[in-house]
């Protein structure tokens, strides 16, 4: 009977302590929220804020309503059409599908609103400035967007939230080029459509086989400008097309530094023309000028399109600095141009603003007495397309510049009005 009694205390005793322990371990988890509750509701410090803590949408991009006064200039916006972009878009910012439906709603109602969404630069999120080796991201307070924390690297028992966060910021940043990758490359896209119309319209007669190539090289060109998400987003895509653009810049700066050659030979050779020589050389220069413009403006276009597939990657130094160094080439022979022009339209007595010449040889002598009656009699008048091609011609509208937009290191944009999207592409026209 002892021993039974003994048994049965003992087992009491063992379930007090368990139970005991039990209080314990939930009083200090219950303890540690309460710490956890009470920092994120404090302004944000210096101090790291451990990944493990960070809810999983630690990156928030809060959408705020314009007010009715805003103006924006339509011109600034740049409709989002791709399927694939608006759906990364409202996957990335939860709130914005129903934030589009209800503006369609309201439209409907004659009560007429427009939002904005502002997803963070690449830079934004790639670093902090308060912590090296860290990125930001957002969290809530009561009212919204409370401040931003320093998110760390952390050991490998807590690598699941490292994972979270870390395909958080790749999915802000992702849309973000997304988004600017289509409005900049359908602006390439246009401009390669005008240009390659611009060539087609050189009379037949001139170099075929040096037309074809340029014609080659823009259709190539207007072929990797036309917005791919799924190039955009795929790695091993980017990289043939990039790879793809060396090997077009390499012949857009081969045509473009023969065209500076033909023309500076040209006019080497031509320093003192009479009227007939100059005339035909107005008309090959009319061409090369033409020529030099569309391959200018194609191996700009190159370079945008290597710093928009490097998506941040590559610099716009890196990306331009082939381009600069043709440009300023081209600059110069087109300077050199215009002073060849001012002394032959010196020389030979040609009034530009009146597009006239003056008469000579027997021509002069035999409207010498009219001459003194009527002005009119001592000048040919010269044809509006002859005048109008030489004043293309001595009025380059080439700059050289050498910086170029970092798109990347900029926040972008997004306006949500009548159920659409839009990229505000100049974000100065709205306050």
């Amino acid at each position: 009977m002892d021993i039974l009694l003994v048994i049965i205390l003992t087992l009491i005793i063992i379930v007090l302590i368990a139970v005991f322990v039990i209080y314990l371990r939930r009083k200090a988890d219950f303890n540690g929220k309460d710490v956890w509750d009470t920092v994120i509701s404090d302004p944000i410090t210096s101090e790291a804020i451990e990944v493990e803590h960070v809810q999983e949408s630690e990156i928030t991009i809060p959408i705020e309503r314009l007010p009715a006064t805003t103006e924006i200039d339509g011109k600034s916006l740049f409709e989002i059409t791709d399927r694939t972009v608006i759906a990364r878009i409202s996957a990335t910012i939860p709130a914005a599908a129903d934030t589009a439906a209800r503006t369609v709603t309201n439209n409907a109602l004659k009560n007429i609103e427009a939002y904005i969404a502002v997803i963070p630069s690449s830079t934004t999120l790639s670093e902090s400035k308060q912590m090296e080796g860290a990125v930001r991201g957002f969290y809530h307070g009561t009212k919204g967007i409370k401040g931003q924390a320093n998110l760390v690297k952390i050991d490998p028992m807590k690598i699941s939230k490292a994972s979270t966060i870390a395909i958080g910021v790749a999915n802000v940043i992702n849309v973000g080029s997304l988004v600017v990758g289509q409005y900049y490359m359908s602006e390439i896209n246009s401009k390669l459509e005008t240009m390659n119309k611009n060539i087609s319209k050189i009379s037949d007669f001139q170099d075929r086989e040096f037309k074809s190539r340029i014609l080659s090289l823009l259709s190539r060109v207007g072929e990797i400008s036309r917005f791919s998400s799924e190039i955009m987003e795929i790695d091993e895509q980017r990289n043939i097309k990039l790879i793809t653009l060396e090997n077009l810049k390499g012949i857009a700066t081969e045509l473009l530094g023969q065209v500076n050659l033909t023309i500076d030979d040209i006019f080497q050779k031509s320093p003192n023309p009479n009227y007939k020589e100059y005339q035909k050389n107005v008309d090959d220069f009319n061409v090369l000028v033409e020529y030099q413009n569309v391959l200018v403006t194609v191996l700009e276009e190159i370079s945008k399109l290597t710093y928009l597939l490097g998506k941040g990657g590559i610099s716009s130094d890196s990306s331009y600095s082939l381009f600069n160094k043709f440009l300023e080439q081209s600059v110069q022979t087109r300077n050199l141009l215009e002073q060849w022009h001012d002394r032959q339209v010196k020389s030979l007595f040609i009034d530009l603003d009146k597009k006239r010449i003056s008469k000579i040889g027997f021509e002069r002598f035999f409207s010498a007495i009219p001459g003194f009656v009527d002005d009119k009699w001592k000048y040919k008048e010269l044809k509006q397309g002859f005048v109008q091609k030489i004043n293309t011609q001595i009025k380059p509208n080439q700059k050289a510049f050498n910086e170029h937009k970092e798109v990347y290191d900029e926040d972008v944009q997004i306006i949500i009005k009548d159920g659409k999207y839009y990229f505000l592409h100049e974000a100065s026209d709205i306050g």
